[in-house]
């Protein structure tokens, strides 16, 4: 049997409905006398109707087919050309590590490629540790911490900053640091030090005061800490103004100066959230000769 719309040839009697088309292929139920031919003749053109829906599904089908296998082809395209670029690349940078190779290799005065990666392993591990130099530095410096005494020679006793760094405390520590440093260089009613009152200040009394901040803040504030970052931002530690590019990379570093404008009393952050270096600031005290004072806390061993 024969589909009468897409010509499918289909096994007699074996299938009501055409598997390509759809069309319904099931016989005439027997009649009796001959079939009236108005009826012959509309089924024929119901048949035509349904062939030319066929042939024009088909024809659509052939166009988008044409379209598909079209744009499959520039993607096979696009990805051979893709895929080229990238071994041009590939080798280009493969050439280019030979040539480092076979510098290395033919220049004698020069270390091993082994060396080579050792040295910068090293330079890996030396980043890595860095940022805890300081901390270790203080360290070694410091005796050990029971060893430390909260008393100092010229008659002061440390423990009220060590109460308030302790619970954390830091406004009040800060402010208690203002007032120590004050008394010890005799200059409370004065409210402020000068340049001779830091170079003169006792390095047993600044020990203390660096010692129990460094401690109670794990290393995050003290005067070492900031006497450190500011060495690392260029500065050097011999009293002299560094200049205004050392001294504003510090100042920003350390949280002193936000949006390139230095802040004021109310701008100090006490919390354990505020940059490295940024406490004690005491800036009441000595915080615009702070240069000065590192000179000190160098002198000191800080």
């Amino acid at each position: 049997m024969k589909c009468p719309v897409c010509e499918t040839q289909h096994t007699e009697n074996d299938i009501e409905i055409c598997s390509v088309c759809g069309y319904d292929l099931t016989p005439y139920p027997p009649v009796l006398g001959q079939i009236p031919p108005e009826f012959l003749e509309k089924e024929k053109k119901r048949i035509l109707a349904a062939k030319r829906v066929w042939e024009r599904s088909q024809m659509i089908v052939s166009q988008f087919q044409t379209q598909l296998d079209g744009i499959v082809e520039k993607i096979d395209r696009l990805t051979q050309e893709q895929n080229q670029q990238q071994w041009v690349n590939l080798q280009s940078q493969l050439d280019e590590i030979n040539q480092k190779i076979d510098r290395l290799t033919r220049e004698e005065s020069q270390p091993s490629i082994s060396e080579l990666l050792s040295q910068q392993e090293t330079k890996i591990q030396e980043a890595i540790e860095s940022p805890l130099k300081p901390i270790q530095d203080e360290q070694k410096k410091q005796p050990k911490r029971e060893e430390i005494p909260l008393k100092s020679s010229s008659g002061w006793n440390y423990s009220k900053l060590k109460d308030f760094l302790e619970s954390g405390n830091w406004k009040a520590a800060d402010e208690e640091t203002a007032k120590i440093m004050l008394a010890v260089a005799g200059r409370t009613k004065a409210g402020w030090l000068n340049v001779d009152d830091i170079n003169q200040f006792p390095c047993e009394d600044l020990r203390i005061i660096d010692h129990l901040w460094v401690k109670y803040s794990n290393g995050r504030f003290g005067f070492s800490v900031q006497k450190q970052i500011y060495i690392n931002c260029g500065g050097k530690p011999d009293g002299n103004y560094p200049g205004d590019t050392i001294w504003y990379k510090f100042c920003d570093e350390v949280g002193w100066r936000v949006n390139e404008s230095f802040i004021d009393v109310d701008g100090i952050k006490y919390d354990f959230g505020a940059s490295r270096g940024h406490l004690p600031n005491v800036s009441a005290v000595w915080w615009f000769l702070a240069f000065v004072f590192f000179s000190r806390a160098e002198a000191c061993n800080l």
